[in-house]
């Protein structure tokens, strides 16, 4: 196994040189740095951080408690995360609470037995952050209720809400059915929010019609679709507080013979890449995955660093993608 004498030989400094540089401590000339990163790939280095840990009292281990790694979203802003993380010269270690706030709790115990140096806490996970508080270690928040005890990374729900709404009205629609969540869930609170308030802008109050689903699924929300479809579905357009929603809205649609979008415009929330797979590929307010996921593990990295950071809450706007179903 090679040693970072090996390197340092190669490189033609001294091995203080080499260490200074991967622990960031010390900026060499650009010449020398890629003498160093040369000779590492060269005799194909690797550090260890179980004993440079020992010394700086650093693991470079990131840990991500996730509420529902089932979520397509939440995937897809995991990857960011991760590219992100490694960039840093820090590695991840990803936890599923499977929507258990005691699992959530198990979760936490374990990465902190691994002696993490920051924490992320990922989705809409509707439990209360109290058993945090005592972690003693960097914690940033993604895609949950805002808490004063931790920095909070999150699209902007209730402008999402409004914004999807008025896209709807401006192509004709009137008659609107936002299929919800939970309404113990911040983010589903805020999205049915937003949609009533720009229906209420609109002059539309009588034209407020939502349904709350208990379940988080195409599944779920193509049941409810069908089940309103047997009495009178009297809609011009389904809103879903997620992308499952709007895609089951629009199985069950078409499978009674309705044209999307000319009958019924569907228009989902999230923006995930699932929404290309269906069966006419599904326009969505999408939330900034990319800014999100960068966001969140930049944050982190600072209060790792030590730094003062002012922000509480950090809020990222929302944007429409148009793609067939509107």
């Amino acid at each position: 196994m090679s040693t970072l004498k090996d390197v340092a030989e190669i490189a033609g400094v001294s091995v203080s040189t080499v260490s200074y540089v991967l622990s960031g401590k010390k900026t060499v000339r650009p010449e020398t740095l890629k003498r160093i990163q040369d000779a590492i790939k060269q005799v194909d280095y690797c550090p260890n951080l179980l004993a440079s840990g020992l010394k700086t009292n650093l693991s470079k281990t990131i840990g991500v408690v996730m509420w529902d790694m089932q979520n397509n979203y939440s995937i897809e802003v995991l990857r960011v995360m991760e590219d992100t993380i490694c960039k840093y010269g820090y590695c991840m270690i990803v936890c599923d609470s499977d929507q258990s706030p005691e699992k959530e709790k198990k979760n936490l115990r374990r990465l902190l037995a691994r002696n993490i140096d920051g924490l992320i806490l990922m989705g809409s996970g509707n439990n209360v952050l109290s058993s945090y508080r005592n972690a003693q270690i960097p914690i940033v928040c993604i895609d949950r209720a805002a808490d004063e005890a931790f920095l909070t990374v999150q699209s902007d729900s209730v402008a999402g809400g409004q914004m999807g709404t008025e896209y709807l009205l401006s192509k004709g629609r009137r008659k609107i059915l936002f299929l919800g969540y939970d309404l113990d869930f911040d983010f589903a609170r805020k999205r049915l929010l937003g949609y009533k308030k720009a229906m209420e802008l609109a002059g539309l109050s009588d034209e407020i019609h939502y349904e709350i689903l208990p379940e988080r699924s195409v599944k779920c929300a193509m049941d409810r679709v069908e089940k309103l479809l047997q009495d009178k579905f009297d809609y011009d357009a389904v809103f879903g507080c997620v992308d499952y929603f709007a895609i089951g809205a629009m199985n069950a649609l078409i499978k009674h013979g309705y044209q999307v979008p000319e009958q019924v415009s569907i228009l989902g929330f999230d923006g995930s890449d699932m929404g290309k797979l269906s069966i006419k590929e599904l326009t969505a307010v999408a939330q900034p995955k990319q800014a999100l996921g960068k966001a969140v593990v930049e944050y982190l990295m600072r209060l790792i660093r030590k730094e003062k950071i002012q922000e509480k809450c950090v809020l990222m706007e929302p944007y429409i993608i148009e793609r067939e179903t509107c």
